[in-house]
Formats: C-alpha cells, structure tokens, sequence
C-alpha cells in the first residue's frame, strides 16, 4: 500500500503485446543506427576535451575574478568531470561500435550457415572436447541473441555513469554560479566570510542530505509509512541539483535494480562504479596538478623542475614557439633568441587582474564640463599611468621606469592587453631576464612573470 502522500494517480500497467511487438520492431531495426551513433560518436567524445580546454582557457582569462580555489580549482574539476564523461563515453562506444560489428558478422554467417556451429562435425576435436564446448558456448543463435543483449547494456550502462558524473558537474556549476553571485552583490569587506559560510553550508547541507538519505533507506525506516514520504522527499532533492539528467538517470538504474538478483547487481556495481570513479579520481587528480603547474611529480626523471621561473623556458613567453591561437598567460616578447636591438613585450589583461588593480586606484572625478572625447582621452591615459605604476619592468637589473605602454588586440589570436617596445642598447650578449614585478599585500615587489632569453646581436 502507499502512504496517501504517495498514493499515484494513476497506477503505471504492464505494456501492452502491442507495445511489446512494436519495441521488438524498433530493436530489430535499430542495429545499423546503433552503428552510425556510436561512429559518429566516436569523433565528437575525442573532440570534446580539446573544446572543453579552450572554453576553460577563455574563462580563465576573459571571466575568472579571482585566482583562488574556488574560481580556479573547482571549474577545472568541473572540467575535468567533463572531461572524463566524454573518455568513458568514447570507451563504451568504441567497445558498443567493435561488439555490434562482430554481431553483425556474425548474423551474416547464420545466414549462410543457418544450423550455426555443428560441434559433432568438428573432425579436429576430441568427443570430450566437442561435449565441453557445446555444454559451454552453447549454439550460434543463442550467443548471437546474448552478444546483443550486451550491446544494449553497454549503452545504457555508459550513459548512466555519464548522467551521475554530469550531475556532480552541475552541482560544482551551481556552487560556482552562487559564490560569484555573492562576488558581485556582497561588498568587498563582508564577502569572504560570508563566502565561508555559504561554503560550509553547501558542504555540511549536501553531506548532512547524503546521510540522512542513507539511513532512512533502511529498510525499517523505508517501509515504515510515516517515513516514507519523507524518503522520497528527500530524494528529490537530488532532482532539483541534478536538474534534468536525475529522471533519466532513474530509468536506467532502477530497470537494473528490478531484473538483475540483488546480490549480483551489488557486486556488479560495486565493481564497476568503483574502477569508474577511481579512474575519474586519478584523471581529476592529475588536470588539478596540470592546473597547478605540478606535472613534474608524474614524470619519472628525478632531476627536473619545472617550478623554478629562473631556470625554464616556457614557450608561450615566446611568439615564436607559441601557437598562433593560443592565449598568453602572462607575458610574452617575439623570440627566444632575440637579434634586434629591441624587446617587443606585450602583457595579457586577464579579467583577474581588475581585482587587483580596483585595490590600489581609483579613478579621478572628471569634471562634467568635459566633452565625452576628452573625458575618454584622459581616462585611457589614467589607466595607462595606473598600469606602470603597477608593472614594473627590469631588463636583468635595470628597471624602466616609463615603460609607455599601450593599449593593443593582438591580431594572431584577439587577445587584450598592453604593448610597449624595450631597447637593448645596454644588454650583454647571451642569456638575459626580462622580469615583471608588481607589488604585493605590503606594497613589496614580487615576481610576477620572469622571461628568460638569449640576445645576440647582428653582426
């Protein structure tokens, strides 16, 4: 009996032999769209990362107001989360894709073969051998009908570890969406404790649900009719969080739960969901460690570092050796090796770096009496001076004090940011350091980018 509040309004009926023979049809006939799905399939999941990597570089750069974890780390888990859906999917379809071929075959050959394999005519067999096999493969049909039903379940059991693992992205999304939304309506004073608790609740509201979840589905209090209702309550929830993907994701778990015997299904889930998330985990674990410029810690040779800004190159400090679509991070100049007696430096304008800059200036009041040409004249000057006193510029030792920077769109990739030209009258032959300083929480210099490079002059 259902408890009144979970009384249904009309209760669901078995399909109809109608309906049984027309999904029948569908299945029969769905094999060579199943085909083209997972092809086609195929190249859009191995297509995915590399957009997901360009849409993480553009809000990185063009959205991202700060640089600490929350902005950060968790859209680069999110990312990663992603990520990992669109390998698993490939996986899945490229296994689904190789299944449903071999199936395909073998149809064919039940076709020309129609009694399949005939095990008492197998003249290079044993009668022990030919009774072993028969007993264990079984007839060409039979393993045709199961190696079909594998290629259905190996859908749907993709797409359910993709509809979780999209679910969990959402809800890093939304707790991403909530603290930038306090960003920008908190003031600057109130807003990182107010962030820390909203960051716990979210936490201690998403576990203290979990939990409770948990026990309530125990069966004496699943059964029970006051609790009950308060179950199913509590699960939807997890619709709203996981928005569309939760209903879904249900048709596909609780078809398992209801045809597989218990004891099988929870080792079978058991097994599977754990592999699955452990390579999700170790795949998450290492795009944070790319995110947080670690990757030394997977390569296997124990005296390089790539931490230390004195002693690498990195080839996006270089127009040379950087791709032409690809972002700067920080700063870049024309080459490695530099032969004319110029440096030409451009600085990228990330979004992140208006927070640090509102902290230190503040623009002038303008006198109404100025035209709006004017008033923009002056206001770009302003920004221009605000810049150098921020930046400050060293070739080796020497700082350039007026380094008359200028406003510039890159014309390679479209990037924003500030342009100046740096003679090299003064610097010696071979290696040299271009090095960006900014001031830091006590107005002390810090290093902000370093550029090695290598001068050598025209003869």
């Amino acid at each position: 009996m259902y408890p009144p509040e979970l009384e249904p309004e009309e209760t669901p009926t078995p399909a109809t032999k109608e309906a049984q023979d027309k999904l029948i049809e569908l299945t029969n006939q769905s094999w060579n769209l199943e085909l083209v799905i997972s092809g086609a399939a195929l190249f859009a999941t191995l297509s995915l990362p590399e957009f997901l990597d360009s849409v993480l570089v553009y809000y990185r750069y063009n959205l991202m107001t700060d640089t600490d974890y929350i902005h950060d780390g968790v859209p680069s888990q999110v990312m990663g989360l992603i990520k990992g859906v669109s390998y698993s999917l490939f996986g899945a379809f490229l296994a689904h894709f190789i299944m449903r071929a071999f199936w395909v075959g073998l149809l064919g050959l039940l076709a020309v073969y129609p009694d399949g394999i005939r095990y008492d005519h197998i003249y290079n067999l044993s009668q022990y051998a030919r009774e072993k096999l028969a007993k264990e493969m079984g007839p060409l049909p039979d393993y045709i009908i199961r190696l079909d039903k594998r290629c259905n379940v190996i859908f749907a059991l993709a797409f359910s570890m993709a509809l979780f693992l999209l679910g969990i992205a959402i809800v890093y999304g939304l707790f991403l969406l909530t603290e930038t939304a306090l960003q920008l309506l908190i003031p600057e004073h109130l807003y990182k404790p107010v962030r820390e608790v909203v960051s716990w609740v979210f936490a201690i509201g998403f576990i203290g649900i979990g939990i409770t979840v948990s026990v309530l589905n125990r069966p004496k209090f699943r059964d029970n009719p006051r609790f009950a209702p308060i179950v199913f309550q509590l699960n939807q929830v997890f619709s709203v969080l996981f928005m569309g993907l939760y209903k879904p994701l249900l048709y596909i778990v609780y078809t398992f739960y209801s045809q597989i015997p218990q004891p099988v299904l929870k080792r079978r889930l058991v097994w599977s969901f754990g592999i699955f998330m452990l390579a999700e985990l170790l795949f998450i674990s290492v795009q944070l460690l790319k995110t947080e410029g670690a990757t030394e810690l997977l390569d296997s040779r124990s005296y390089i570092t790539l931490r230390a800004p004195n002693q690498k190159v990195d080839a996006n400090s270089f127009d040379n050796l950087r791709t032409p679509d690809e972002l700067i991070d920080q700063a870049s100049i024309q080459s490695d090796v530099i032969r004319e007696p110029y440096v030409r430096l451009f600085m990228s304008y990330p979004k992140s770096l208006d927070v640090e800059l509102a902290k230190r200036f503040r623009e002038p009041k303008w006198p109404d009496s100025l035209s709006r040409k004017v008033r923009r004249e002056k206001r770009a000057i302003w920004y221009l001076k605000s810049f150098e006193t921020y930046f400050g510029v060293y070739l080796n030792d020497s700082l350039y004090r007026s380094p008359d920077f200028l406003f510039t769109k890159r014309a390679d990739n479209g990037q924003q940011g500030l342009t100046t030209v740096l003679l090299t009258a003064n610097l010696k032959p071979g290696r040299n350091t271009l090095k960006v300083m900014v001031p830091d929480s006590a107005n002390k210099p810090t290093a902000y980018c370093q550029i090695p490079f290598w001068y050598v002059p025209e003869n």
